[in-house]
């Protein structure tokens, strides 16, 4: 790893802390426009937080499922429910 992707990462480890923090994961069954979810993370209508996951989202730190201005909403990859099928095959 070049310094460049260093200092990237460590960038993205900062923003995922944060995200971390400051959005909220459900870990009780919730309806999502009447879809079922699990373990799913919302921004809380934030801006600052819908922006960080979706830069997350852009280096595969976590994977966006629906969006609507400010509300973005998707999985952390332990709680992918994706993931977890691909790991079963």
């Amino acid at each position: 790893m070049d310094e460049y992707e260093i200092e990237q990462s460590n960038l993205l480890d900062g923003i995922e802390s944060m995200a971390r923090q400051h959005c909220y994961t459900d870990q009780i069954c919730k309806l999502y426009n009447n879809i079922p979810e699990t373990n799913i993370t919302d921004s809380g209508a934030s801006s600052a937080n819908a922006e960080a996951l979706r830069e997350l989202a852009q280096h595969g730190r976590f994977r966006i499922v629906r969006e609507y201005g400010r509300m973005v909403i998707g999985y952390w990859p332990e709680n992918d429910p994706e993931k977890k099928k691909q790991e079963v095959i």
